[in-house]
């Protein structure tokens, strides 16, 4: 069996990994408010860290949950498939899987899907929209050497 250390250091630093995944929840906003803004997104959660519970022998091993960010409006019915496809097209981009649908009901939706580091994002629409990542198990850039 593989050090637990020596697979987090083969991964991306957790700053180098959020930082990434801040860019895709960058796009996601900007792409969706073009195809069905005005969408005001606002931050609805601030980004937190924790350990993991995939490495409890590394307490150096961290996990964020990237600031939330939600519209306060529900994206109506018509809008989700389009809204899905946009969402998968960039989150492939950046190593995501296939969408798991969550909920798939009128005036309710949500989808789900990781990558190959454990991250998951939730993108959903019932009261309101949100967009929420939750990166994987990876170590400071400080913790790598």
């Amino acid at each position: 069996m593989e050090d637990p250390r020596s697979l987090l250091r083969l991964r991306p630093s957790i700053e180098e990994i959020s930082a990434q995944y801040g860019q895709l929840q960058q796009r996601l906003r900007d792409r969706l408010h073009h195809e069905f803004g005005p969408l005001t997104w606002v931050k609805s959660e601030p980004l937190s860290q924790a350990g993991c519970e995939g490495f409890p022998h590394v307490p150096e091993a961290e996990a964020w949950a990237l600031e939330s960010w939600q519209v306060p409006d529900n994206l109506p019915d018509e809008f989700w498939p389009r809204a899905v496809d946009i969402v998968r097209q960039l989150t492939r981009e950046y190593g995501f899987g296939e969408p798991e649908i969550i909920v798939d009901r009128t005036g309710d939706h949500e989808i789900t899907a990781n990558d190959e580091y454990g991250a998951v994002y939730r993108f959903s629409t019932a009261a309101r929209t949100v967009l929420a990542i939750t990166t994987g198990c990876h170590l400071r850039a400080a913790a790598k050497g």
